[in-house]
C-alpha cells in the first residue's frame, strides 16, 4: 500500500456516504436517480424518503429547464454524509438550454389548480436547507460548515454567470451510521 492509498482509506472512514453518478438527461433516468439515491440512503432510513423525493425534483428540474435535458445532456448527482453529520445532496446541470436563458430556482406557493409547480416547495419543507450556486465559481459552503470545491465570487460576477449550476440540499438525520463500502 502506498501513501495515496493510505490517505484515501483514511478519508473514507470519515464518510458515511460518498456516492456520485452521472445520469443521461432523459426523463426515464429520473427513476434510476431515485433508485440510486434510495440504495445509497440505506444507512439513514429516517430521511431516505425525503432524499429520494428531492433527488427526483432536482433531477426533473435539471432536464426540464437546462441543457441537461437536451439530446446528449447529462445530470451529475452526488450524496455525501460525514459520520455523525448531515447528508448533503448535489445535482449539477449543464447550464441554460440552447433556446432560453438561465432560469431562477425559487419556492412558490403551490397553485392547486395546476398539476405542477410544487417541487421546490416540497424540497424546502423536507430539507434543513437548500440552494442553487454556480458550478464554476460560487459562494463557498464554509459558512454552513462544509469545505467548498467552488471559488468565491462577487454577487455581480454571479449575476452574469451563465453556466452549469449546482442545486444542493442538506438533510438532518437522527442516525449515526457506520461508513458503507461502495
Amino acid at each position: 500500500m502506498n501513501e495515496t492509498e493510505d490517505a484515501e482509506s483514511g478519508l473514507r472512514g470519515i464518510y458515511t456516504i460518498d456516492a456520485y453518478r452521472i445520469f443521461p438527461g432523459e426523463p426515464d433516468q429520473c427513476r434510476e436517480a431515485r433508485l440510486w439515491a434510495r440504495r445509497a440512503m440505506r444507512p439513514f432510513p429516517d430521511i431516505a424518503d425525503a432524499v429520494e423525493l428531492v433527488v427526483s425534483e432536482f433531477f426533473g428540474n435539471a432536464i426540464r429547464h437546462t441543457a441537461s435535458g437536451e439530446p446528449g445532456g447529462e445530470v451529475f448527482t452526488s450524496l455525501v454524509g460525514l459520520v455523525g453529520g448531515p447528508v448533503h445532496l448535489e445535482v449539477t446541470d449543464q447550464g441554460p438550454r440552447s433556446d432560453r436563458s438561465r432560469t431562477a430556482a425559487r419556492v412558490l406557493t403551490p397553485d392547486l389548480t395546476r398539476p405542477d409547480g410544487r417541487g421546490l416547495f416540497l424540497a424546502a419543507a423536507l430539507t434543513r436547507e437548500w440552494g442553487r450556486i454556480p458550478a464554476e465559481g460560487g459562494p463557498g459552503y464554509l459558512e454552513r460548515g462544509f469545505t467548498s470545491i467552488f471559488d468565491v465570487v462577487t454577487e455581480e460576477e454571479r449575476a452574469e454567470y451563465d453556466g452549469p449550476m449546482v442545486t444542493w440540499a442538506d438533510f438532518t438525520t437522527a442516525y449515526s451510521a457506520e461508513p458503507v463500502p461502495y
